[in-house]
């Protein structure tokens, strides 16, 4: 097909950079990507994009001794893996679009043996803890027995069998576990409750209470200090990393940033907090250990280049990492005491520097008083002044947009639009208060915040007011949908991928492993069994306005998606076509929550470029 040129007025007599490819943002110079340093410092694992004897597309795992160059890899699909303690094995736990888990344990010494999984049935499991004393043991927990209830276990890796070490119940609610790997076998010290409180296993001792509102994100004990690192609020707003002494019940704030949450942080192989990261606006960053301060001063550079860090071996010298910013990432092995960095990998990007737009942080006030923040992205070289515009919504909506190599974004500035996106209220990061003022405003304040960002753009001559477009995936569909329906005199057009039209269908079909997270959901959209908050969900549910709709739709749905399922979808278009509305659909085979292979994700892009194009005035690849 032969690219489009750009229709709208603010486009027409401008020269736009040179048109890219999807190919060109969202792939790697040489194909490799993921990279981890095993504990002993002494080989290297990575993922590599290759293709089978049918030519479809794959990610291999491969390996290399850095000393001898040596190289190995594994045959088959591997899309992430970690190495364990031994630096000889790889485990690789595959999460299906049906909500099963398996355990592969991958030999680098024996990479062509046929490999068989552990959990090769109707488990869900997560890996809790690699202990890393302990080869022969890991810590996992998973809903055999009840697909609500997931039970503590250690698994004996060499004879697969596995020893029950804590069951939950239903008057007891776990939300997480602290473990002392300390000791061989792995033992559990605490247990984190109601999302904010720690209890001692042994004594049922209260030893942490994040507060009335608080909520514990992570906790890890260091047991050589006798501590407990902590990510949680301490009767603040904010999300803090808080050191706890066990000893004296002394609560030491090692890091907080008055404007966020503390996002993360890492821990050196002492368990000590290491480096910790938040994002008001660009990513800023703390370092505890002089080896991160010396990654830091090599790599980072506040609104410039932030550090993602992938894995480190168990002396704090040697470390994958990713140096990115708006433009694109490069992977590195770096160690720190020779001061020595290798590129191992880079992103396409990096050839097309010089046509990429800057995404810059923005802030607005709601209709109500609220700071809002978000991103903004215009196209390169040209004048931002009444542009055709695409609001892209994050999904979640406990979740957020952050600063960075953004490929939707840059595709779409490359288009010829401004690309707004905001971080309305209920989004995760900026707070309790800031999150809970979302509290049962879906398509309420939570929209507005969206419409004000908007109508900010519009009021600073950046965005055309005419040629607005919503767009996201899951809540940002559901958002897009919410648009189009409920205030349909706002967009020209709309693209939903996988977004709920149906709050109550959603309610009655929630995944069974995540009724674990019902609560979430009812600070949201009301009590699920409370027929008052069953009528407002009907309010809130964009099925009951199909008939607002004015301009067209895009509707993308995975067929085998459990999360938001096809009905979802199916019955809006189904009822849009009826009342006579514009509206297409498309629904990926075999493919879950998510985009789909590399080859669905590259249709799925030419789609919305095509769509988004024909109704707003942007350019287009064809």
């Amino acid at each position: 097909m032969q690219p489009k040129e750009a229709t709208h007025q603010s486009l027409a007599n401008q020269t736009l950079p040179m048109l890219l490819d999807f190919k060109d943002l969202t792939t790697t110079t040489n194909g490799t990507h993921s990279y981890q340093i095993s504990p002993d410092g002494k080989k290297l694992a990575w993922l590599k994009d290759s293709f089978d004897n049918n030519g479809n597309p794959y990610t291999a795992l491969h390996f290399k001794n850095l000393a001898t160059g040596e190289t190995g890899k594994f045959d088959g699909w591997i899309s992430f893996f970690e190495w364990m303690p031994d630096s000889r094995n790889l485990i690789y736990v595959p999460h299906f679009d049906d909500m099963k888990s398996k355990i592969f344990f991958l030999d680098t010494e024996h990479p062509t043996r046929h490999i068989k999984p552990f959990y090769d049935g109707n488990n869900q499991v997560y890996v809790v803890d690699i202990l890393k004393n302990d080869p022969d043991n890991i810590i996992v927990r998973h809903n055999g027995t009840d697909p609500k209830v997931f039970n503590l276990y250690r698994l004996n890796i060499k004879t697969k069998q596995e020893t029950l070490l804590f069951e939950i119940d239903d008057k007891l609610a776990i939300d997480g576990f602290i473990i002392n790997n300390s000791v061989k076998n792995g033992s559990v010290f605490a247990y984190i409750k109601n999302k904010k409180e720690i209890y001692q296993l042994s004594t049922g001792k209260l030893l942490f209470d994040a507060g009335e509102n608080g909520k514990v994100s992570h906790a890890m004990l260091n047991h050589k200090k006798n501590t407990l690192s902590i990510l949680a609020n301490n009767e603040t707003d904010k999300i803090q990393l808080l050191e706890l002494d066990l000893t004296t019940n002394n609560i030491t704030t090692l890091y907080a940033n008055d404007r966020v949450d503390v996002d993360l942080y890492y821990s050196d192989n002492n368990l000590n907090p290491a480096i910790a990261f938040s994002y008001p606006d660009y990513q800023e960053a703390k370092a505890f250990h002089p080896a991160y301060q010396k990654l830091l001063d090599k790599f980072y550079s506040k609104g410039k280049n932030s550090v993602l860090i992938f894995s480190r071996d168990s002396n704090n010298e040697k470390f994958t990492l990713s140096q990115y910013n708006d433009h694109g990432f490069k992977v590195y092995l770096y160690d720190t005491v020779t001061d020595k960095k290798e590129l191992l990998s880079q992103s396409k990007s990096h050839y097309y520097t010089q046509y990429l737009a800057h995404q810059k942080p923005i802030q607005f006030t709601s209709r109500d008083g609220l700071n809002i923040n978000g991103y903004l992205t215009l196209p390169n070289s040209i004048k931002a002044k009444q542009l055709p515009t695409v609001l892209l919504v994050h999904g979640g909506p406990h979740a957020r947009d952050y600063w960075g190599f953004n490929t939707e974004a840059q595709l779409l500035a490359n288009r010829g639009y401004a690309v707004i996106q905001v971080n309305f209220r209920g989004s995760a990061g900026y707070g309790y208060d800031f999150i809970s003022a979302g509290y049962g405003e879906f398509s309420k304040a939570m929209h507005n915040d969206l419409i004000d960002g908007i109508d900010w753009a519009v009021k600073q001559g950046i965005s055309d007011p005419n040629n607005i477009a919503i767009m996201g995936a899951s809540y940002g569909g559901y958002a897009t949908l919410v648009g189009m329906t409920l205030t349909p005199d706002k967009f020209a057009c709309g693209v939903d991928i996988f977004g709920m039209s149906d709050l109550e269908l959603m309610i009655n079909n929630f995944p069974e492993p995540w009724k674990r997270h019902e609560d979430i959901w009812q600070n949201y959209i009301g009590d699920f069994n409370d027929p008052k908050m069953k009528q407002q969900r009907s309010q809130q549910s964009p099925i009951n306005f199909v008939n607002n709709m004015k301009a067209p739709l895009l509707v993308i749905q995975g067929e085998d998606d459990a999360v938001v399922i096809p009905e979802q979808s199916r019955r809006f278009v189904e009822a849009a076509k009826k009342a006579g509305k514009d509206v297409q659909y498309w629904e990926m085979n075999n493919t879950g929550h998510h985009y789909g292979t590399p080859t669905q994700t590259k249709k799925l892009a030419r789609k919305v470029d095509n769509f988004l194009s024909q109704c707003i005035g942007g350019r287009s690849a064809g």
